[in-house]
C-alpha cells in the first residue's frame, strides 16, 4: 500500500471559484411549486477549487488560479479557502458579480438540480506569470479547452490532468483535441456521450488517439472504469455510505486519483483510493467539505480491487 508523504507533491488547480448555496430538500419542486428544504451549507465551491482543497486535505501543497468577483471577498470566501491550507496568492480579483450557485439536493434519490452564474469565472485567463517556476501538477476543471493547451506550452515539463465538467457538453470537439495535451483526461458518462456519442466507456479510447495517456470514466455508483494504451481496468465495488451530498464527489475522485499516481501508485491502487476519496466527500454536507486523508485509507479498505476489462 502507498502513502504519499505530506507536503511531497505541489498541485495547481486552474477553474473556478464560486460561493455554493446547497438546499437540501424532500425533492427538486416543479413550476410554480414550493418546496421546504430541511437543511443548508453556505461556504466555497467550483470544481477547481474543491479540488485544491481535496488536495490540502489529502497533505499536499495546494495552489489554485482562478477569478473571484469582489462579494465573495467580502463575505470570506477567500479566508476559507486559505484556511483549508490552499495557497490563494493566484487569484485575482474581478469587479464582476462573483460566481455563484445554488444547488438544490434530493439525497434521498442522489439527484440535485443546479442555478448558476458564472460571473468573474469568465475574466479567467493563463499566463506565464502564473505558472513562472511551477514545478509539479496541474489540475484544469471545467474551463475552456483552450487552457489546457496554454498550459502545456507555458509548462512542458508539467504533468497536467484536465476534467472538462460542462464543456464536454458545450465544446465537444474542442474537448477531445484539446486532450492531446494532457496526460489524464476525467470524464463522466453523460460527458463522454456529448464527446463520442456513446456511453459505452470504451469509446473514451478516442481520447487515447488523440495523445493522452490515461483516461478515467467515472460511472458514479457504478464505480470507475481506466483505459491506457495498453490497459482497461474497472472498479464497480464501493464502499456503504450514506449519500448527503454527491456535489464535488468526482473532484475529490480527481484529487485522490492524482495524488496517488505521483506518490507512485500503480494504476489499480490509484483507482481504488479515488472511488474511496468520491465515496467520503458524498457523506459531507456542502461542495467542497472535501474527506481527510485517513478517511480515504479507511474506505479504501472497502473498495473491491481493479479488475481488468
Amino acid at each position: 500500500m502507498v502513502l504519499p508523504r505530506p507536503l511531497s507533491q505541489a498541485h495547481l488547480a486552474i477553474g473556478n471559484i464560486n460561493i455554493d448555496v446547497s438546499l437540501y430538500v424532500p425533492r427538486i419542486p416543479g413550476g410554480d411549486e414550493i418546496v421546504f428544504a430541511s437543511d443548508a451549507w453556505v461556504g466555497p465551491g467550483g470544481a477547481a477549487t474543491n479540488y485544491a482543497i481535496a488536495v490540502a486535505r489529502l497533505g499536499q501543497k495546494s495552489y489554485l488560479r482562478a477569478v473571484a468577483g469582489r462579494q465573495a471577498v467580502v463575505l470570506g470566501l477567500l479566508e476559507a479557502v486559505k484556511s483549508a491550507g490552499v495557497d490563494v496568492s493566484l487569484v485575482t480579483i474581478s469587479d464582476k458579480p462573483a460566481g455563484m450557485v445554488v444547488v438544490l439536493v434530493d439525497a434521498a434519490r442522489s439527484l440535485r438540480s443546479m442555478i448558476t452564474i458564472r460571473g468573474a469565472n469568465e475574466d479567467l485567463t493563463l499566463e506565464e506569470e502564473h505558472l513562472r517556476g511551477f514545478r509539479g501538477h496541474i489540475h484544469l476543471a471545467s474551463v475552456k479547452p483552450s487552457l489546457v493547451t496554454k498550459a502545456r506550452e507555458l509548462c512542458p515539463h508539467c504533468t497536467i490532468s484536465y476534467d472538462p465538467g460542462g464543456e464536454a457538453v458545450r465544446r465537444p470537439g474542442e474537448v477531445l483535441e484539446a486532450s492531446r495535451h494532457a496526460d489524464t483526461i476525467f470524464i463522466n458518462t453523460v460527458e463522454l456521450r456529448s464527446v463520442t456519442g456513446s456511453q459505452d466507456p470504451m469509446t473514451a479510447s478516442a481520447f487515447l488517439k488523440k495523445g493522452a495517456s490515461r483516461v478515467v470514466v467515472k460511472h458514479g455508483r457504478g464505480g470507475a472504469t481506466l483505459l491506457t494504451p495498453d490497459a482497461c481496468l474497472r472498479a464497480t465495488r464501493l464502499p456503504r455510505v450514506k449519500v448527503v451530498d454527491v456535489t464535488g464527489a468526482g473532484d475529490a475522485f480527481d484529487a485522490a486519483f492524482n495524488v496517488w499516481l505521483l506518490a507512485g501508485a500503480g494504476l489499480e491502487e490509484a483507482l481504488v483510493y479515488a472511488l474511496a476519496a468520491g465515496s467520503a466527500k458524498v457523506s459531507k454536507r456542502g461542495s467542497s467539505s472535501m474527506p481527510t486523508l485517513e478517511e480515504v485509507v479507511m474506505l479504501a479498505e472497502e473498495v473491491g480491487e481493479a479488475e481488468k476489462c
